[in-house]
């Protein structure tokens, strides 16, 4: 069964394209998964970051990420980078989507990559999407695409009033068409660990958010900087620290979605 998750939230600088890299090379490189990335950002951060990590693909895509949407057939714009992780990439190209989408219909702009996903998600244990920082056609594709959606929430008070908009909103986004998706939880992230209006932030949201709210964080890490230059490496201590704190955040994620399906 093939589970789709699009890590989201309205802020920008919340961590959604690391979070989004770093699960992918997670399930690939130790739970040997078959993963397909969306990079669903014209920004195309993902991309450079899985092709720094991964820079001798097995194959490389044949189009462009906007020319399978324009053509309805995702196939040939993906790239294999390592046996089990495959890569939808990105570039300005992409930003020409909602012009492909107001091809569509009103009622079915929104449900262009869900159609074109589905043709292919068979193929894979994983599809996780990558969106930009905004309300967009591009994020409302991507989550109504999804089986679930994550939420990266930074421990600053903009982010979290930021947050419980968006929860909102996903709920009438999901009335609206019908959607499937549920949301599957929230990660604090780039919290320091000595700062208070971190933790006071992270107790509102806790006591606002309840049970979604995850348990496990992701700290500020100089390292993350570093992964966003090089690649993801795995070669010291502290590559390797980094790699176990995303590691716990997804397991327990994982652990969410096994129960959902029980």
């Amino acid at each position: 069964m093939t589970e789709i998750i699009t890590i989201a939230n309205f802020k920008g600088g919340v961590s959604k394209t690391t979070t989004t890299v770093m699960f992918s090379y997670i399930l690939n490189e130790r739970q040997n998964k078959k993963v397909l990335c969306v990079d669903f950002d014209p920004q195309s951060n993902a991309t450079e970051i899985l092709n720094k990590t991964y820079p001798k693909p097995i194959r490389k895509a044949k189009t462009s990420f906007i020319n399978g949407l324009k053509n309805m057939n995702l196939v040939p714009a993906i790239s294999k980078l390592s046996e089990n992780l495959d890569l939808l990439g990105a570039d300005w190209d992409l930003s020409l989507f909602p012009e492909v989408a107001d091809n569509f219909s009103k009622n079915k702009q929104y449900l262009i990559l869900q159609a074109l996903i589905n043709k292919i998600k068979n193929q894979y244990d994983y599809i996780l999407i990558d969106t930009p920082p905004t309300l967009s056609v591009f994020t409302n594709n991507a989550i109504l695409a999804s089986d679930y959606v994550v939420m990266v929430m930074q421990s600053q008070q903009q982010s979290f009033t930021s947050s419980i908009k968006f929860v909102s909103y996903l709920q009438q986004l999901r009335k609206d068409y019908s959607g499937k998706f549920d949301l599957l939880g929230i990660i604090p992230c780039l919290m320091k660990t000595t700062g208070t209006v971190d933790k006071e932030v992270l107790d509102e949201a806790k006591q606002t958010l309840g049970n979604a709210m995850l348990v496990n964080i992701l700290y500020n890490r100089e390292r993350v900087k570093r992964f966003g230059r090089s690649g993801i490496k795995n070669e010291d201590i502290w590559d390797s620290r980094t790699i176990y704190m995303y590691e716990m955040v997804l397991k327990e994620l994982l652990r969410r979605i096994e129960e959902r399906n029980k």
